[in-house]
């Protein structure tokens, strides 16, 4: 694979305030074009060497956009607004792109995704409305650097999604229209004994006895504190906050047992109580409670709503990805409704936090799996805080 970029004279009427870069990867361009059709995707490579991103809310379609947040590696932060003006698919991508949705001084990109023999050759012509503003993002933020950087981020990740497409070929039955939806946990805390929470839970302490302990890893990252946690600053940019962050990228819906929803028991007294998050939840999605109580779906401001079934794991997750279109689903909790999908063998990324206490009674996650470990790759990252991050990968079925 190799890239090139171009600021050169000529006779087009733009070249004075243009940027022109294009990288050969080595993938056919139905499968480059897709690396930009989902934020679960894009999240993987977008943008350069060091950054992240946090998408606010996507919709790859003419006209529509795509409102997220890039995180750079000196914890700084860039709000970013894309509109999508023309997709033609697997040929060519234009956008406008800007911090907001009427920056004015917002640029111009055409993607041109063009074969070449079994690869594809990437072109992006991003044309600024000045020559100094094509100028200073040449010279003050380093575009055409971070443009190749991200160009090879993409290709990286294709790579990625060739070998699990060769992979998981046989494992998993494909949605309508696109790759099979992925089933995560994130953030989920454990103590050394393994318990997900404590005993006596109730309105007063969500976690039983274990108070806030398990989460205190949680509590001053940057993620956390935009979900309304207290504490001073923005919040920590460093391990914890590297994990924390991934917890809404590419996810579409969430399913979780009622425990984490309610501290009711049985029948509903009432269906007053409307969750532990306020009037706007920070999942701003689709929300599947599991409860042998249903009730009627409870729409909630920032885009969530609460959908409570009475369903076993399977039937829930295919009710979940119809709700979830083309995005992942997030199982988040607690430590039954965790420890039931895994049971059911169907989650296929799982993070888990182990937390340096002992808790001695509460409900464990971990009963029941003997094994487990046989299904997963697992990778172990300790922080400063004191916890460590522990993630399982599923392996393909035949290795």
């Amino acid at each position: 694979m190799a890239a090139t970029s171009s600021g050169g004279e000529s006779q087009h009427a733009t070249t004075d305030r243009e940027i022109v870069m294009s990288r050969v990867i080595s993938a056919p361009r139905e499968l480059v074009f897709e690396a930009f059709t989902q934020v679960r995707h894009l999240s993987r490579w977008w943008g350069p060497d060091g950054f992240s991103t946090t998408t606010r809310s996507f919709e790859f379609r003419a006209g529509g956009n795509w409102d997220f947040v890039m995180h750079g590696p000196d914890g700084t932060d860039y709000q970013e607004w894309i509109t999508w003006r023309e997709i033609a698919p697997p040929e060519r991508i234009a956008l406008l792109h800007g911090e907001s949705r009427e920056d004015p001084n917002a640029f111009e990109s055409v993607l041109a995704f063009e074969p070449d023999g079994d690869e594809t050759r990437i072109v992006m012509r991003t044309v600024f409305p000045t020559k100094e503003l094509r100028d200073e993002a040449v010279q003050k933020y380093h575009a055409i650097e971070g443009g190749e950087q991200t160009l090879r981020n993409l290709a990286a990740y294709v790579a990625e999604l060739t070998r699990n497409d060769t992979e998981r070929s046989s494992d998993a039955e494909p949605q309508p229209g696109g790759r099979m939806s992925l089933v995560r946990v994130h953030n989920f805390s454990v103590s050394l004994d393994g318990f997900g929470v404590g005993e006596e839970q109730r309105l007063e302490a969500p976690f039983g006895h274990a108070g806030h302990r398990l989460v205190e890893w949680a509590m001053p990252t940057r993620t956390f504190r935009q979900m309304g946690l207290p504490g001073e600053g923005a919040g920590s940019v460093g391990v914890d906050e590297a994990f924390a962050s991934r917890w809404a990228t590419g996810v579409g819906v969430e399913i979780m047992g009622r425990n984490k929803f309610a501290p009711q028991r049985g029948p509903w007294a009432d269906e007053e109580w409307r969750g532990w998050w306020g009037d706007n939840p920070p999942f701003h999605t689709p929300v599947v409670v599991l409860t042998h109580h249903p009730r009627p779906p409870l729409e909630m401001d920032g885009g969530t709503t609460f959908y409570f079934v009475d369903a076993e794991a399977a039937d829930a997750l295919e009710q979940a990805r119809s709700l979830a279109g083309d995005l992942d689903v997030r199982i988040g909790g607690g430590a039954t409704t965790i420890r039931q999908f895994l049971q059911a063998d169907l989650i296929d990324e799982l993070h888990i936090v182990v937390v340096p206490i002992l808790l001695g009674r509460g409900e464990r996650l971990w009963d029941g799996l003997e094994g487990l470990e046989q299904r997963f790759d697992i990778e172990a990252v300790s922080s400063p805080s004191g916890v460590i991050h522990l993630t399982f990968s599923r392996r393909p079925q035949d290795a």
